[in-house]
């Protein structure tokens, strides 16, 4: 295949999502349905805000497994990998589907959770509710850096597991929990063994180091994610 083409892009998440829409549908029916609920049996609207963040936050996983499931599927995995659109086409896809279209998602079934409870609500400051949901939720930029670190890291175990994605969440997570047990533990022994003096104060980090760092690490956990895309996508 010669190039890059945004039109197969396009053509590509044309065909993603009529192919998935039911698994969509279902997926974006829970996330508006569950802060409306709440919301509802609260009769405060402002309560949309918790549960959103909550689904904002950890609902990237689903997505990111919905981003995969063709691929996975046995019944339409072969007809995914004959599907004439390249591995860095389809890494386009997938970034997009996460870094753009699941918070924008987010956003909408979350003003339309709180449009739903308004009704219902004893606060009448509807436009307060709204305020709320941007300034502090999806228009705070750690936020939006921590879910992308999650939904890359989700791409990428769904993109690296072979059978049971079950099995290597946990595997993950068991790994994750490992590695902060082992260097938490290191750290103390250096601090004990080695009588280091060395004092927070000591340490300087600039500003725009840290947040450059920081927002590095999804872009990192993408590209190992491409990479992962490139080397499996025809061996599942």
């Amino acid at each position: 295949m010669k190039g890059y083409s945004l039109s197969r892009v396009a053509q590509y998440a044309r065909y993603h999502y009529i192919s998935q829409s039911k698994n969509y549908l279902s997926l974006l029916f829970t996330m508006f349905a569950m802060p409306a609920i709440i919301a509802i049996l609260s009769r405060n609207m402002h309560d949309v805000l918790g549960i959103a963040m909550a689904i904002y936050i950890f609902g990237s996983i689903g997505f990111a497994v919905r981003t995969t499931f063709s691929m996975r599927e046995r019944t339409s995995k072969i007809r995914e990998m004959t599907l004439p659109v390249s591995a860095e086409e389809r890494m386009t896809f997938m970034f997009f589907n996460l870094a753009v279209a699941f918070p924008l998602v987010c956003f909408i079934t979350a003003s339309l959770a709180i449009v739903v409870a308004y009704p219902f609500s004893y606060s009448r400051e509807i436009g307060e509710a709204f305020e709320e949901l941007l300034s502090d939720g999806f228009l705070v930029w750690p936020v939006y850096i921590i879910v992308q670190i999650i939904a890359s890291s989700s791409l990428l175990i769904n993109l690296l597991a072979r059978r049971n994605l079950f099995v290597a969440y946990l595997g993950a997570f068991a790994g994750v929990v490992t590695f902060l047990a082992i260097t938490g533990r290191a750290v103390v022994e250096i601090l004990e063994n080695f009588d280091c003096q060395l004092q927070y104060d000591d340490v300087y980090l600039p500003e725009p180091v840290g947040i450059t760092l920081f927002c590095l690490v999804p872009v990192v956990i993408y590209a190992f994610a491409y990479l992962a895309l490139r080397r499996r996508q025809m061996k599942w």
